[in-house]
């Protein structure tokens, strides 16, 4: 027996009868996008890729509720403050100012020997340094209305940010991926200090079990 099928059904043959199939249709099924860093959750819809080292990598959708640029402009400035002070840590196990204040070489105890005033003082300056980079404009709302890049305040004294996009895009890399290296190293290094209470080239020196160090 003869059946008519559409467009979308092609005939087939079974044990002699004759039936209907549908045709796998053309058009094919897309699947949300998937982070390349967190494979297992989906893209998050603000990190495109377009700013330098971002891989998708925003587990708790902060993007969703937060300026990219804002949260962009906190990475940085945290980046490149964590990479000065793993520099400090390091220096001034060595070298501090000539007096007994200044003189322990482990930094999470030499923070509570420094004098309150100097603490304050440390404190207004880098207030003043926020309000002056970004012309008073310190808010949510106005930090970025003249279009400016976050984390881009024109400060390049050795002109090392000149040359092609492509060489301007590698310098932006590796200044993320320094910046989210030294977060994660000066955390260890402040976490190493309070267990240890030990410098930190001591330590790789003369190092001490933590069994002992507990003690």
């Amino acid at each position: 027996m003869a059946f008519v099928c559409a467009a979308a059904i092609r005939p087939t043959s079974f044990i002699g009868a004759r039936v209907c199939s549908v045709a796998p249709s053309a058009a094919t099924v897309t699947m949300a996008a998937r982070s390349a860093s967190v494979p297992f959750l989906p893209q998050p819809a603000a990190c495109d890729g377009s700013m330098a080292g971002d891989v998708g990598f925003d587990p708790l959708n902060l993007s969703g509720f937060i300026d990219i640029k804002w949260l962009r402009e906190g990475e940085l400035k945290n980046g490149r403050v964590a990479m000065l002070a793993f520099l400090g840590v390091l220096v001034q196990e060595f070298v501090h100012l000539p007096s007994p204040l200044f003189a322990n070489p482990v930094a999470t105890d030499a923070f509570f020997q420094v004098p309150a005033g100097g603490l304050w003082q440390v404190f207004l300056a880098c207030g003043l340094c926020e309000f002056v980079s970004h012309r008073g404009k310190l808010s949510y709302d106005d930090m970025f209305e003249d279009g400016r890049i976050p984390g881009n305040f024109g400060f390049d004294p050795l002109g090392l940010y000149k040359g092609t996009p492509a060489q301007k895009k590698k310098l932006e890399l590796a200044e993320v991926k320094n910046g989210r290296l030294a977060m994660i190293g000066i955390g260890g290094v402040i976490h190493s200090n309070f267990i240890y209470h030990q410098p930190i080239v001591s330590q790789l020196t003369h190092f001490v079990p933590i069994t002992q160090a507990l003690k």
